[in-house]
């Protein structure tokens, strides 16, 4: 698999986890469990969550892509700057 798309992979899952574990530890409610309100926020935002971590994973993709060439032209973006 490519590089790239496996880190891509990766950033997405850590977004949906992220996601979804974040606002269940800013709620104040303690009638429910973390399990359940993990449950509940990911049935309700399920979109969001899906839309967000598309964007996350292509973002990811093309950055770790374009990092090459973007490393190879810092020193040449560097001595405009002299």
């Amino acid at each position: 698999m490519d590089r790239a798309l496996s880190i891509a992979m990766v950033a997405a899952l850590v977004n949906i986890l992220f996601s979804t574990i974040f606002p269940c530890f800013l709620k104040k409610t303690k009638t429910r469990t973390i399990g359940r309100e993990m449950k509940i926020t990911f049935l309700v935002h399920r979109h969001v969550l899906f839309a967000s971590s598309l964007v996350t994973a292509l973002m990811v993709y093309f950055a770790v892509k374009l990092e090459p060439e973007v490393r190879k032209s810092i020193p040449q973006m560097l001595g405009f700057f002299r």
